[in-house]
């Protein structure tokens, strides 16, 4: 069996040992069996055509000067574990052999051995490689189905969580496109800020989120077309509370929880529901605190007009410090000069840390 590198060329075999006429007299056997062979009097020599171009089988004597045959097979299957490395001596030694094995020799010969026994060997060894190959690229294969999959769960789940939202969203018909503005400006306000990955998807799983706990506010409470009583607005200052609330019955959305709580928190503690002052509220809840207060300046509601952006930059200017973190300002600001760019969670986030992301905080609830 000669055996092919790729299936269009002769498989090549290089023959290392520092004894000429050895290396003469295998390369004339094994190129009359169709390989096309090369010699190299020293594994420096064969290390440095390894160099220039691979080779599919590599036949070397374990005793040669300076570098050794066992010091090569180190070097071979430490650059490509799919090479065949059949190594020969002429000093049978048990431990010398165990140590070409635990080395992952492909097979161990001993002189003087029949030119015959070489051919089987290498032909052996070409079929191992071959083997090898095969499961290489099946592997190959089946690695990119599994991560077309992924990325097609991924895209479902991502499309699930927008579509839920937008039917949050739906039911307050002054805020058309809230959820998906507030998203942008926050996410592009975080990116400023340098937030790392997991919190970037906190962030954007509240920024979708942060009004689910209105679903359980009166619909003659959230769209009344006058000024609240104090009681109606005692019970809209519970939908934080109520959202985060909804979010941990679902393990995916529960890294969006603390966002949520916290989006009405003031810097200065005078927010609800809890009244933290300053870093005691979650980044996620004075960013989105921010962006959610911009966006609803420049929104239509039952109890005034929008506001222009203008007026809606010099209140933030105007607050910042009191109602608002000023580091935040300063990077929401930033973002809107820079038109608010922000990365995208279809490219941002593989699902399998979203999973890992979930269970982290589940853990940190319970």
């Amino acid at each position: 069996m000669t055996g092919t590198g790729d299936g269009r060329r002769p498989a090549s075999v290089l023959i290392v040992d520092d004894e000429a006429v050895v290396t003469s007299l295998i390369s004339k056997q094994l190129s009359r069996d169709g390989y096309a062979c090369e010699e190299a009097a020293s594994a420096e020599e064969a290390l440095k055509q390894l160099e220039r171009r691979g080779f599919d089988v590599v036949i070397a004597d374990i005793r040669m000067p300076q570098m050794s045959g066992i010091d090569l097979l180190k070097v071979l299957k430490q650059s490509d574990p799919e090479v065949q490395v059949i190594m020969i001596t002429g000093n049978p030694d048990v431990d010398i052999a165990v140590e070409a094995l635990r080395f992952q020799a492909d097979d161990y010969l001993v002189k003087p051995f029949e030119l015959g026994q070489l051919s089987h060997a290498v032909a052996r060894a070409l079929e191992h490689r071959e083997l090898l190959q095969e499961n290489r690229l099946y592997r190959e294969g089946l690695e990119q189905r599994v991560v077309e999959q992924s990325q097609e769960i991924e895209r479902l789940f991502l499309d699930g969580l927008r579509a839920l939202a937008a039917a949050i969203e739906a039911r307050d018909r002054y805020t058309g496109g809230h959820l998906d503005r507030v998203s942008r400006y926050a996410l592009a306000t975080a990116d400023e800020m340098g937030l790392y990955d997991q919190k970037m998807w906190s962030l954007w799983l509240a920024s979708m989120f942060h009004d689910v706990g209105k679903l359980a506010i009166p619909d003659s409470i959230l769209n009344k077309p006058g000024p609240l009583t104090e009681q109606e607005y005692a019970e809209m200052k519970l939908h934080p509370v109520l959202g985060a609330q909804i979010v941990k019955k679902a393990s995916f959305l529960i890294p969006a929880a603390l966002g949520i709580l916290h989006h009405q928190e003031r810097w200065d503690g005078e927010g609800y529901p809890s009244g933290l002052v300053g870093d005691q509220i979650s980044v996620e809840g004075r960013i989105l605190a921010v962006a959610d207060a911009f966006d609803a300046m420049l929104s239509d509601r039952p109890y005034r007009p929008a506001q222009t952006e203008e007026y809606a930059v010099s209140e933030l200017e105007r607050c910042a410090g009191t109602q608002f973190d000023p580091t935040v300002v300063r990077a929401f600001l930033k973002a809107r000069a820079n038109g608010f760019p922000g990365p995208s969670p279809y490219e941002q986030y593989p699902l399998q840390r979203v999973a890992e992301w979930s269970n982290n905080a589940s853990k940190r609830d319970d």
